[in-house]
């Protein structure tokens, strides 16, 4: 959702956004301009190229999900959102990445304004992923695209990128599912904790069970993830849990995350200063700073990035200090 320190000119947008989408669904995309800079690119910047914005619902094969499209240029950018989130929480993100390329949010089926899947589909994680590429295809979005996830989000992008390597230049996990997400904890921390993790579901119409399957989906095409730019945001902000200890809990989401970032050989692991599990909302210039980096990396440009990104060594001795929240999907 909108959030209350944004400045007005962000609110416009979304309305404008919100407009497009109307028009969009009464009978295709709906482009609008804007020519009110951000004040972060504004600071940065002397000269500020007037945002291109369109919004669409597109076809994938009898139902359609919804895109959401700013700025220009190459690479272009694809959002995911975490499970029962929609593109609102890439709102504050994906305007300012729409200053440097090309930026598309997306909002997977069933959640709205997207349509609902077929009742007679069985979800997997490689039928989100053939949802997305035929929703880039049809809405002739041309790759390869940096993709962004953000927990469950994190997961469908990681088997979009093993189904697709091809179409993926680039990779920003934010705060992701780990496809042992599930049993490597379940195995550390006991029967709890399985038990803590079902409660909720189903969301988007997927079920825990579901999301055990997924996680396997991904863990079995690991050894085809491209060895492409990776980064892998990591959140350092936790509270405690009475159903396992700190130390636990510490151990296992560190690890997790460690060998997420390993995916590649060119993956980096970046500790989201003051950031629980939401690092868009938190530390949204963390998130687009590390998104800039990839898109620079994949244009062939060197970039020096404004957050430090400490080794494992340095990660787990932050670490020692503090208390997990377990940031379940």
């Amino acid at each position: 959702m909108l959030r209350c320190t944004f400045s007005q000119h962000v609110l416009t947008l979304m309305l404008i956004i919100a407009f497009g989408s109307i028009m969009s669904a009464c009978g295709g995309a709906a482009p609008v301009a804007s020519h009110s800079p951000s004040p972060h690119t504004a600071a940065h910047s002397p000269t500020v190229t007037p945002l291109l914005m369109h919004s669409m619902r597109v076809d994938v094969g009898g139902y359609q999900l919804y895109v959401r499209c700013m700025g220009q240029g190459s690479p272009t950018v694809i959002f995911d959102a975490g499970l029962g989130e929609d593109v609102s929480t890439w709102d504050h993100v994906q305007l300012e990445v729409a200053q440097f390329t090309q930026a598309c949010a997306y909002d997977r089926a069933n959640v709205a304004p997207s349509d609902s899947r077929p009742a007679t589909i069985k979800v997997s994680a490689q039928f989100v992923a053939r949802e997305l590429h035929a929703l880039l295809v049809n809405a002739h979005l041309s790759g390869p695209y940096v993709v962004v996830g953000h927990s469950l989000g994190g997961l469908f992008v990681q088997m979009y990128a093993c189904q697709y390597p091809r179409e993926v230049a680039g990779l920003v996990l934010v705060d992701s599912t780990y496809p042992e997400q599930a049993s490597r904890p379940a195995a550390a921390l006991g029967p709890t904790f399985a038990k803590d993790a079902k409660q909720g579901f189903p969301v988007e119409g997927i079920t825990y069970d579901e999301v055990l399957s997924m996680q396997g989906e991904v863990d079995a095409m690991k050894s085809h993830f491209p060895d492409v730019p990776l980064i892998v945001l990591m959140r350092s902000r936790f509270t405690a849990s009475a159903a396992w200890s700190a130390a636990q809990y510490r151990q296992v989401w560190v690890s997790l995350q460690t060998d997420l970032a390993k995916r590649s050989s060119r993956g980096q692991l970046i500790l989201a200063q003051n950031s629980g599990h939401f690092i868009q909302n938190d530390r949204p210039d963390l998130v687009i700073s590390s998104i800039h980096e990839v898109v620079l990396q994949v244009r062939h440009t060197s970039t020096i990035s404004g957050e430090k990104k400490p080794d494992l060594s340095s990660v787990m001795s932050w670490f020692q200090k503090q208390s997990p929240y377990p940031a379940l999907w």
